[in-house]
Formats: structure tokens, C-alpha cells, sequence
């Protein structure tokens, strides 16, 4: 099914009861209108910060959602299923999903704007500091059944408490072309209409052309498919290009920035605070998933690895069962899945904890105000 599908052979609903939701799913209820609100804060944002937050922002939008419906369309890449949300756009399209590119682009590359630093080392802390807002999402988002994966695609297999580490590599690779094609148009001088359209179409046309050239050559370190080397290695040379760039190359001094450092803590506190607090064994989602059908058809993703084209329901690794409803017939597009209880945890909710104070601590840094200095040329 394509992502911009209307779907009509499905029960999908462009608006859902948010009590109905709230009974199936609530984690994703408080997620998907924070993840909206964080995002409408960075309209407001951008509007009264000028022209430049303003393509940034627009430039977020469209390079993000492009990505992913691009990728999602792609029968060879396809491999995730969204969750029925409150507010749908399409069957497989959440509102909140623009958002969330919204939210984990416009965030950090603003943030570490305001360090005024040399273009490669604001790049690679952005493509950093976007993996570090985007890797608690990743986890809770799956273990709530926010979504479903691909159960046998090389591209998601290598997890890390149940977020692929592919995941991530493309969060930092993607982040990190975003701010450098973003800081090639700004550096540039003043945004004018015409210098809005040329940026705008510059930063949604090569982003994920970027992403792409250092993921392949990153996925070249685990046999062809990325996975824990590929996620150290991109990790440990973004760092590297940080760390060896980051003198300010101009005046530094900056006032507090309250709704940013706001946004991203209401965001941050909301995913440390649904693994804490909720049960994922409470959870169902009902929606499209994975194609279920026979366990011996095989296929080639777009790395050229082997998966099983179908959900094979009698031998499965997913976070989720069929425990609460009966299992698919094959050929089924729409069915239901049941959350599974927690194995381990301690793992998820000390990591998810971990990583949301680690953010928290991030963006109150850079949001907050600045000493004032200068920097010689």
C-alpha cells in the first residue's frame, strides 16, 4: 500500500476518539499531541525569530516528510508500520508524523546554531545532538507499538532495546546533512524570497542524497547492512568533527531561549515518563502491519539481503503478540497486535531515563543564556 493511498477497502478513521485511543493506547495519545505541540512551538518559533529559522523550519518539513514517504513507498525499503493515531492525513500517515521531523530537525539544528561555530563541526554536533532527541522515541515508540517493524529486514535486525541501531545511523547521518546544507545557504547572506526558494529546494533535494552517500559507505564496516559498527564508527567521526572544530568563529554571547528549552523538556520528560509509568502488556494496536502469509516466500531489501516477504505469525521476533486477539489470516492488511510485558525493565526504563536527562541536559545548555564574548578572526 502506498503511503498516500486513501484506502477506502479499510476501516481507517481520519479522526479517533482520543477516550477511545486513551483505552488502547494511551503512551501514544500523550506522545502524538506533545510531539504536535513541540512542533507547533517551533512554528511560533521560527515566526519570531526571523526568516532563517523560518527555511530551517520549512526545510525540515519538507525534506523530512519527503524522506519518508519516499523510503515507506519503496517495496524493497518498506519496512514500518504506523499506528492509528487520533488524526490520520492517509491509512499509514499520522499527522503527527510531519511533526516529529519537524521536532527532531528544527530543535537541534537551531540549538547548536547558537554556538556560532565552523560549519562541519555545527554539523556534526546537530546529526549528534537529533540522534540524542530521536533515540528515546525510537524505544518507546516500538515497545508501545507506536509502530511496527518489518519482523525480518536486515536493515532493522541489529536492535538496541528494541530501537534498530540502522535507526539511529540514519537520525545522525540525516540530522548532520540537514544542518550542512542548511548552513551553506545561510552563511550565504540575507534570506531573500528568491534565496528562501533556491535554499528550500537545495536542502529538501540533497538531504537524503547526503544521508545516503555516508550510510553506505558507514554499512560497509557490518558486511553491507548497518548495524552496531556502522552506528559506533558514524557516532565516534562525528564526535571526532566536533571535537576537533568546535572554537566559536563568531560573537557568542546569547540571551536564555525559554520556549526551546521548554519544548524540548516537555517532550524529553513525556518519553522518560511513559516507560516509567505505563505497561506495554496494556497496549493494542489495530491497524496495518506487516502482510501476514507463508513463512517460506523470500525476498531482496534494498541492500540486496534476503527477508521473508511475509509475517510468518507462528514464528516471530517482534515486541508484540497476538495474545489479546486471534492471529491474521494470511493476506490480511488490517489487524490487531497486543503489547507485550516488559522482559527487561530495568534496561528500558533506565536507558530511556538516561537518555531523556542526558537531553534535558543538552538543550538546557545551549538554550540557555551565553557569557558575552567575541572571537578573533
Amino acid at each position: 500500500m502506498l503511503p498516500w493511498d486513501t484506502a477506502p477497502h479499510l476501516p481507517w478513521q481520519a479522526f479517533m476518539s482520543p477516550l477511545e485511543q486513551w483505552a488502547n493506547q494511551p503512551t501514544f495519545l500523550i506522545g502524538e499531541y506533545v510531539i504536535i505541540a513541540c512542533a507547533v512551538a517551533a512554528v511560533v518559533h521560527a515566526r519570531r525569530h526571523g526568516p532563517a529559522n523560518v527555511l530551517i523550519l520549512v526545510a525540515a518539513l519538507v525534506a523530512g516528510t519527503a524522506n519518508d514517504l519516499v523510503f515507506m513507498a519503496l517495496p524493497v525499503v518498506d519496512n514500518f508500520w504506523q499506528a492509528q493515531a487520533t488524526v490520520m492525513l492517509t491509512a499509514r500517515v499520522p499527522l503527527y508524523i510531519p511533526c516529529i521531523y519537524i521536532a527532531f530537525m528544527y530543535w537541534p539544528t537551531v540549538a547548536v546554531r547558537r554556538l556560532k561555530l565552523a560549519r562541519w563541526p555545527t554539523a556534526a554536533l546537530t546529526g549528534l545532538l537529533a540522534c540524542l532527541f530521536y533515540a528515546p522515541y525510537d524505544i518507546v515508540g516500538a515497545k508501545f507499538l507506536w509502530w511496527t517493524w518489518h519482523d525480518s529486514d536486515a536493515l532493522v535486525a541489529a536492535r538496541i532495546l528494541g530501537a534498530p541501531a540502522s535507526s539511529s545511523l540514519w537520525v545522525l547521518t540525516f540530522a548532520g546533512s540537514f544542518a550542512l546544507l542548511v548552513d551553506i545557504v545561510l552563511r550565504r547572506g540575507e534570506i531573500t524570497p528568491r534565496r528562501f526558494a533556491v535554499g528550500l529546494a537545495l536542502v529538501a533535494g540533497l538531504t537524503t542524497a547526503t544521508m545516503m552517500v555516508q550510510m553506505t559507505v558507514l554499512q560497509t564496516l557490518d558486511g553491507g547492512t548497518p548495524a552496531y559498527l556502522a552506528l559506533g564508527a558514524g557516532v565516534l567521526a562525528y564526535a571526532a568533527v566536533f571535537l576537533t572544530g568546535r572554537r566559536p568563529v563568531g560573537p557568542a554571547g546569547r540571551s536564555a531561549d525559554h520556549l526551546g528549552r521548554g519544548a524540548t523538556a516537555a517532550y524529553l520528560v513525556m518519553l522518560a515518563f511513559s516507560m516509567l509509568f505505563f505497561t506495554p502488556e496494556t497496549h493494542v494496536s489495530t491497524g496495518v502491519h506487516q502482510l501476514p502469509g507463508a513463512c517460506d516466500v523470500a525476498e531482496t531489501d534494498i541492500t540486496g539481503a534476503t527477508r521473508q516477504k511475509y509475517l510468518c505469525v507462528d514464528d516471530y521476533d517482534e515486541p508484540f503478540s497476538f495474545a489479546c486477539t486471534t492471529p491474521p489470516a494470511h493476506g490480511t492488511e488490517w489487524y490487531t497486535v497486543c503489547g507485550k510485558a516488559h522482559a527487561r525493565y530495568a534496561a528500558y526504563a533506565g536507558g530511556v531515563s538516561g537518555l531523556a536527562l542526558l537531553g534535558l541536559w543538552a538543550f538546557s545548555m545551549l538554550f540557555g543564556a551565553g557569557p558575552p564574548r567575541t572571537v578573533d578572526q
